[in-house]
């Protein structure tokens, strides 16, 4: 009962504030719409976001496309009034519409020539309504050279996309896929029967797995202060290529979002419905249900400095005994979840972070992240290593246009998170949904250090990324804070902690990846893999290699380097 009224509450938010919309005046504001939360996408329009001075507020995504059309303008690109045009006629949902295009041959005039290259499958633009099909897909061929093992991706979907005049804009996706993986991730899938940020799988042939999954959000933009929009689908928040604050590597979930512009301040709640792959007592009962209410406030200070402060608070629902549903006090958007646990008595479990950016030019930019689960200030400046001493820190930085070669990127990163981290006194209070983490995929007790460069020129594309991490894994059945679904009562010892602790392990990554970009209406791209995985402790020594071929679109990140 208690989850239902929950559930009734999000649509009644929804309701009153899209009701509240249509009796307030009207006001000349151009369509607001929502990019894919993809890498390829946004790295199409990152270096002009980034520029000191323009105002944007990057760290929150998947990006408002007012924001894009913003940057554009800010720097008086040439091609900026085309993208104005397209985006106040409704048109630059997921257009890329500043991609480089093909050269305009007699093969690129014909029909099948720009749907091709260069339009949607099917599109519809009238006065007030615009309308886009297009094509997903990845058909993917490989192999797992150390194991002697065929790899395959067989994704069929569809995209649908638009708007209905200025305000309101969807976007939907469905994806059904066959895919037979690399042995480790394999041996991850056979575990969790999920494979990691795509949904539960069943068995399919030979060492293979079926599933499917969808995303659908519908948005509404009461003026230039207010957006909303409601569905399921995931966010990111950070400028890295991991975050310990909130990242896209876990399943999607419902969620209803809250983004308030205001001077200098961008302020975003984020109301969610999480899962559990459990089930509370037998097979008929559905997965147990857990929520998270969060709160991000991202100020500009100055021109070159972004400061973001994050609260987030999980607690699961009635169907956990002794537990309750969604709990109202946790809608109120402009408190701080601390002193409402307190109030209300509850075993909530309360995360803190920042996020930070400093532009150092045009060109160049330092970032970081801190998260705080636990901690107490004596204990952390003792240097005992006291196991509640939850914290991560980030630290990175980006280059566009390395030694003045434009398109030449280049990124570096730093990650590292203490023992036990995320976890929480229940396993169903524990900062995860449906078997994976909803920050970094490595869980915590872990060091980890990412290296990515990356070269475009018009529609080709290489890119080399190297990763290196030294993880503490749980073993002999002891908890020492690698495993983020546990207890943090099972921990080992009170005191001396560290990273690394437990079964150390080191875990290498490196990859290659050419591509070449067909249509960037939807991401569609030919590309060529190469990766080799090292994964040594002292019970197993384990290489990896891996190559890869295929066409796919690109409109959501996967995570399979852990």
């Amino acid at each position: 009962m208690a989850a239902a009224s929950g559930l009734r509450f999000f649509r009644s938010v929804f309701e009153y504030s899209y009701l509240l919309a249509l009796i307030l005046p009207a006001q000349s504001i151009a369509q607001s719409a929502f990019l894919s939360l993809s890498r390829q996408t946004e790295a199409v329009y990152e270096h002009k976001l980034n520029r000191p001075g323009n105002g944007l507020h990057t760290s929150f995504k998947p990006w408002l496309t007012r924001d894009v059309a913003d940057a554009y303008a800010f720097t008086g690109d040439s091609a900026s009034s085309q993208n104005l045009t397209l985006y106040e006629s409704g048109r630059i949902c997921d257009s890329i519409a500043l991609a480089p295009v093909m050269p305009v041959n007699r093969f690129g005039r014909t029909l099948i020539g720009r749907k091709l290259y260069s339009e949607h499958l099917l599109q519809v633009q009238e006065k007030d309504v615009h309308l886009y099909v297009d094509p997903l897909m990845e058909f993917t061929g490989g192999r797992d050279r150390t194991y002697e093992r065929n790899l395959i991706a067989n994704t069929r979907g569809v995209r649908i996309n638009g708007s209905v005049g200025k305000r309101f804009g969807f976007n939907a996706t469905f994806y059904e896929n066959v895919g037979r993986f690399p042995r480790y991730l394999d041996s991850t899938v056979n575990i969790t029967r999920v494979v990691p940020g795509q949904g539960r799988v069943k068995s399919f042939g030979d060492g293979a797995y079926d599933y499917a999954f969808t995303t659908g959000t519908i948005h509404y933009q009461l003026n230039r202060h207010f957006t909303f929009e409601f569905g399921q689908d995931r966010n990111f928040i950070g400028d890295g290529y991991r975050s310990l604050l909130l990242s896209d590597n876990a399943f999607h979930y419902p969620y209803l979002k809250i983004i308030t512009d205001i001077w200098k301040i961008r302020y975003v709640n984020l109301f969610t419905e999480l899962r559990e792959l459990n089930r509370p007592s037998n097979d008929s009962d559905p997965f147990i249900k857990k929520y998270a209410s969060m709160h991000y406030f991202d100020i500009n200070i100055g021109k070159r400095t972004t400061l973001g402060i994050f609260e987030a608070v999980i607690w699961h629902s009635d169907s956990v005994d002794g537990a309750r549903g969604f709990d109202i006090a946790y809608m109120n958007p402009f408190i701080f979840f601390r002193p409402v646990e307190f109030s209300i008595g509850s075993p909530d479990n309360v995360l803190l972070g920042i996020n930070l950016k400093y532009k150092l030019s045009s060109n160049h930019q330092l970032y970081g992240q801190l998260m705080l689960d636990e901690f107490l200030l004596k204990n952390v400046r003792s240097g005992t290593g006291w196991w509640a001493n939850k914290q991560g820190i980030q630290a990175g930085f980006k280059s566009f246009d390395l030694f003045g070669l434009k398109g030449l990127y280049l990124q570096g990163e730093m990650n590292y998170v203490r023992p036990y981290t995320y976890q929480h006194l229940d396993r169903w209070g524990t900062y995860t949904h449906y078997r994976a983490a909803l920050a970094h995929p490595l869980g915590a007790n872990f060091t980890e250090y990412i290296g990515i460069a990356r070269y475009s020129q018009r529609r080709f594309q290489v890119e080399l990324k190297i990763t290196s991490a030294e993880v503490g894994l749980d073993t002999a059945g002891l908890n020492y804070g690698q495993n983020i679904f546990l207890s943090y009562n099972s921990y080992v010892n009170e005191y001396g902690n560290r990273v690394g602790q437990g079964l150390n392990t080191r875990i290498n990554w490196t990859e290659l990846t050419l591509s070449y970009l067909l249509n960037p209406m939807y991401r569609m791209s030919i590309f060529a893999y190469a990766g080799r995985r090292s994964f040594r402790n002292a019970q197993f020594n384990d290489a990896t290699w891996i190559v890869q071929a295929g066409i796919r679109t690109s409109l959501f990140n996967r995570y399979y380097d852990f």
